[in-house]
């Protein structure tokens, strides 16, 4: 019996080859209507060849901004994961998009990812709306989250670290050194990482009886630009802070200009304290003490959750935060006059 070939579905659903082979394949520019003509042509004539095989899984990574060590290490965790798994990796990121694109997260947008078929996105550092997730949901494209800035319901797989246990690390070290001025760089404030990072940051000066002091605290960014301006404004005190814990390795290198400008040095006169533990943290002179979070395998891991979500896996999952750890470098120190030893009760 002779196999059937791509032209006799093309006859029997009345379409090009090439729309046959559009529609096998997932592209999503054909239209509905003419999709299901050759689906039914498919189906009735039992054609098996090879664009009839399931697609290759797509995984949508979806970034608030590339431009940050942060964004290319989770990436390179998901490449990896991408390879392993022999899944196709897109990339999208949200603030440079081309007029006429249809945004990522919209309606259409998702109804788009659903037509292509074995496709799932992960939403990287991104808000999502209850609107965006239902419409994720309607078009059966399964979504997961690293990092993800809002709370988000028990059917969205999330990927994170535990951010509060890292501020609380960062800030203790810098109480153990000797230091009871100490700043905080915060991130953006509807972040909700940013904002585990500094109820780590409160509690730790809490635990160790030192007072708080709301002045000490600014910052609206996990930049460079934003950590320069708020140590900026920090320096600028008439009681400046002897240390700072930054939110990110990117806003603490902008404390580290700030120091450099008011002819303060590194840690001499000023400690300083990251996150992340990017590729800049051992690069920046003098080198950054950071809080690790495992950025590489939140990548991999997202993309393994998504992919096991396409092959059928629950939707519902608790919130998975990996360790955070400390990374000791060369930007912190006792504060000037005083020794760890000395520091190490309020």
């Amino acid at each position: 019996m002779k196999r059937t070939t791509l032209s006799q579905v093309a006859a029997e659903a009345g379409v090009s080859k090439g729309t046959v082979s559009k529609v096998l394949n997932g592209r999503p520019d054909v239209g509905e209507d003419t999709r299901e003509k050759v689906r039914a042509a498919v189906a009735a004539l039992g054609y098996t060849g090879s664009a009839a095989r399931r697609p290759r899984p797509a995984i949508v990574l979806v970034f608030d901004t590339l431009e940050s060590n942060y964004s290319l290490q989770v990436m390179a965790g998901a490449v990896d994961a991408c390879g392993r798994a022999d899944a196709d990796l897109l990339l999208s990121t949200l603030p440079s998009l081309e007029q006429g694109d249809v945004p990522p997260f919209s309606g259409e947008w998702f109804a788009r990812c659903g037509r292509r078929g074995e496709t799932a996105v992960i939403a990287v550092t991104t808000p999502l709306t209850a609107e965006q997730v239902a419409a994720a949901a309607h078009a059966q494209v399964p979504l997961v989250a690293i990092d993800p800035v809002n709370s988000l319901p028990s059917t969205v797989p999330s990927i994170g670290s535990t951010n509060w246990a890292g501020g609380y690390e960062a800030t203790t070290h810098l109480l153990e050194l000797g230091h009871r001025r100490i700043g905080h760089l915060g991130g953006p404030g509807q972040s909700l990482p940013a904002r585990e990072r500094l109820a780590g940051y409160r509690s730790a000066l809490e635990s160790a009886e030192v007072p708080r002091d709301p002045e000490l605290v600014t910052g609206n960014g996990f930049s460079y630009e934003a950590g320069f301006a708020g140590a900026q404004e920090l320096l600028e005190l008439e009681h400046p802070p002897t240390a700072l814990f930054a939110a990110s390795d990117e806003a603490a290198l902008g404390a580290f200009e700030a120091a450099r400008q008011a002819s303060l040095r590194v840690p001499e006169d000023l400690s300083v304290v990251g996150f992340d533990d990017t590729l800049i943290a051992r690069w920046a002179s003098p080198k950054l003490t950071t809080v690790r979070q495992p950025l590489h395998a939140m990548g991999e891991m997202a993309v393994e959750r998504a992919v096991t979500l396409l092959a059928g896996g629950s939707r519902r999952a608790h919130p998975l935060q990996l360790q955070t750890s400390l990374v000791e470098r060369s930007s912190t120190a006792p504060p000037r006059g005083g020794t760890a030893a000395e520091g190490a009760t309020p």
